[in-house]
């Protein structure tokens, strides 16, 4: 069977997104542009139908794919599958209803969005299926029935329109196996284009998946809040294919919350070290689940960047979120963090409903005290299916999903009770100003030397690794040298860290 798997990326933001990468002395941050990264999703899904036999599959990524490259993979395939977030909602309809308007061809959505809202595309006529969850049992199992409609109910974790009603059938188990789960299929992808295009290139894995955490702006219906994770030794394994196979310089882990669990880091850590793999890495975390040792073996494995989660610096408005954290350990991760001299940057996000004008201070001088690297600001989006969704629903003011939206660009989709759209971009770009001139001045610049040289004098084993760092950057620079595929030529080094330009 022929199958064409398709990841869609809403046309507008794309545009938007490009005009930004292009004039980078006006990025207020680093999320004004996108990084496109191959997707894992649907590459995952392929390495599962390859494993199986008896499936030829093409990956196509709205994200960089024209459309009529699309439409030919659609025109080829004997089944068309679509993977969607909410931000993507509306472009993946599109694409739904031209696979099976234009093409006849069954079509099957997926994602995020499908998952919770499955008749925004069912009853649209953009899907034949929709899948609830993760798709790597389900998938296989649709496509081997899918000519037999009478066999749908038997399927578990579908819905599907039965006598024009929505039709749910139980949820399947998650994949808890994790070590057993394929890796995705790079080589359907052209990867050195992926590269060629980064400001920063490299490539993104997942090593694990969920998050036990209950935000109430984050969707997690996906993986209802289960954490399952590799092996280190399978995690290492992967990398270092990957690394033989494309030689990227930066390898994204893209965990939701990569620092979970602690022995398992420091194993995966200790793996890198041990099989001499000399390459950068970042990840994404939360500010209260690193330690010493645990952020000292991360930088000496080559971590040169981790994003926190961090959302607000105000206790009232972290407990209105779910957040489960307090200042407290914020700001004892963050000095950890500056200690051990990893570059960091904190994910915060505006437009709560209990936000107001003493939050956003007190927000913004927990970052000065902080004194993150980087920091990204968003305004909140209601995601359908989320908590929050729930709380203000009735106070929006557009459909979501009928919207082209980024996190970072996008108009106002419901009424703040003290804020209005304009007045929220405003605080963003107060605290944006504030932590700059917090940060990016000399006396931050030697304040930070001086407390990595107060903790390398407590901890005299940071100079032992030093040394193995010294080592593998320089073993990590010999294997850039002779790299063309990934060389950008625009000062790299100038552009990890955003800075708000005043016009």
């Amino acid at each position: 069977m022929k199958v064409t798997l398709v990841y869609a990326k809403s046309q507008s933001i794309r545009g938007k997104a490009a005009n930004a990468y292009a004039e980078e002395d006006s990025t207020k941050g680093e999320y004004s542009r996108d990084e496109i990264y191959p997707p894992l999703g649907i590459s995952t899904l392929a390495a599962r139908l390859e494993k199986l036999g008896g499936y030829e599959v093409v990956l196509k990524d709205d994200s960089i794919d024209t459309i009529d490259e699309i439409r030919d993979a659609m025109r080829w395939a004997d089944a068309v599958g679509i993977s969607s977030l909410t931000p993507n909602a509306k472009r993946a309809r599109e694409l739904g209803q031209m696979s099976r308007q234009q093409f006849g061809k069954p079509t099957i959505l997926g994602g995020p969005h499908p998952t919770t809202n499955p008749e925004y595309f069912l009853n649209s006529g953009a899907a034949d299926i929709c899948v609830q969850g993760e798709g790597d049992f389900t998938l296989p199992e649709i496509l081997q029935h899918l000519g037999d409609r009478a066999a749908w109910d038997a399927i578990q974790g579908i819905t599907f329109l039965k006598a024009g009603e929505l039709h749910a059938t139980p949820r399947r188990e998650l994949l808890k196996a994790m070590d057993e789960m394929p890796w995705p299929a790079y080589h359907l992808y052209d990867m050195p284009r992926y590269m060629a295009g980064m400001v920063n290139p490299g490539i993104s894995i997942m090593t694990s998946r969920g998050c036990p955490f209950s935000c109430t702006f984050c969707d997690a219906e996906m993986t209802p809040r289960q954490y399952r994770a590799m092996s280190p030794a399978r995690a290492v394994d992967m990398i270092e294919q990957l690394l033989h196979d494309y030689n990227p310089p930066q390898i994204f882990f893209f965990d939701d919350l990569f620092t979970i669990q602690r022995k398992r880091v420091i194993g995966i850590c200790q793996e890198i070290v041990k099989r001499n793999l000399a390459f950068e890495w970042s990840c994404e975390s939360r500010v209260d689940t690193v330690d010493f040792e645990m952020l000292r073996w991360m930088r000496k494995a080559g971590c040169i960047k981790i994003y926190y989660g961090l959302e607000s610096g105000s206790p009232s408005v972290l407990v209105t979120m779910k957040k489960d954290v307090t200042p407290e350990k914020i700001l004892k991760g963050a000095r950890l963090t500056r200690e051990i001299g990893i570059y960091f940057k904190f994910f915060i996000l505006y437009g709560f409903p209990s936000d107001t004008t003493e939050a956003h201070v007190e927000t913004e001088d927990l970052v000065c005290d902080a004194r993150p690297d980087a920091i990204c600001c968003s305004l909140l989006v209601p995601i359908p299916g989320t908590e929050v969704y729930e709380e203000i629903k009735s106070q929006l003011v557009s459909d979501v999903t009928e919207q082209d939206f980024h996190f970072w660009h996008h108009s106002e989709f419901w009424k703040h009770p003290r804020f209005s759209h304009d007045e929220l971009v405003a605080e963003r770009d107060r605290l944006i100003k504030r932590h700059a001139a917090a940060v990016y001045t000399l006396k931050a610049r030697v304040h930070r030397k001086w407390e990595r040289l107060l903790i390398t004098l407590r901890h005299p084993v940071l100079l032992l690794d030093f040394v193995e760092i010294l080592r593998r950057k320089r073993a990590f620079q010999r294997r850039s040298r002779v790299s063309k595929a990934w060389q950008h030529p625009k000062n790299r080094a100038q552009l990890q860290i955003p800075t708000f330009m005043k016009h």
